[in-house]
């Protein structure tokens, strides 16, 4: 019997290039991160040309593809800055998933450009003793994102 090697925490880390577009650094703070490629599918009903008895048939094929992420976390104080100016101007964002222990040709790198259509800043002011400041962010990547496989 053999049991399968889950993913858990550091195994996927998201990172960000703030600075300069080549330098990452992890994102820090994150509690949830979610990535969803999403693939436009069109369909067309037709019959065959030569035996119009024939029942039509339904022709499936691939459109458009969206990249979505969404980032729940705890606000660090060395993302607080970033996150409000790139909401704010609007800014495109190198982000980076890294898988960290592919191996040869699995994907190693998730990479695309992300803008933030939404940031949300969640308990400002909370009266509870101890609140930390959460966000959320959605990010949207502007031409879908490139995979990198580990040599």
């Amino acid at each position: 019997m053999a049991f399968p090697v889950l993913h858990k925490r550091g195994d996927i880390v998201m990172m960000a290039a703030f600075q300069t577009p080549s330098t990452f650094v992890n994102f820090c703070g994150a509690t949830s991160i979610s990535l969803n490629i999403e693939n436009a599918v069109s369909e067309t009903r037709v019959g065959d040309c030569e035996d119009w008895n024939l029942p039509t048939r339904t022709i499936a094929a691939y459109g458009a593809q969206t990249v979505n992420a969404t980032v729940n976390a705890q606000l660090a104080r060395s993302n607080r800055d970033r996150l409000l100016r790139w909401a704010k101007d609007q800014l495109i964002v190198p982000i980076r998933f890294h898988i960290v222990e592919a191996i040869s040709g699995e994907v190693e790198y998730i990479d695309g450009m992300g803008m933030l259509p939404t940031l949300n800043l969640e308990n400002i002011g909370s009266t509870d003793d101890g609140a930390v400041v959460t966000t959320t962010l959605t990010i949207r990547f502007e031409d879908g994102v490139e995979f990198t496989d580990a040599t």
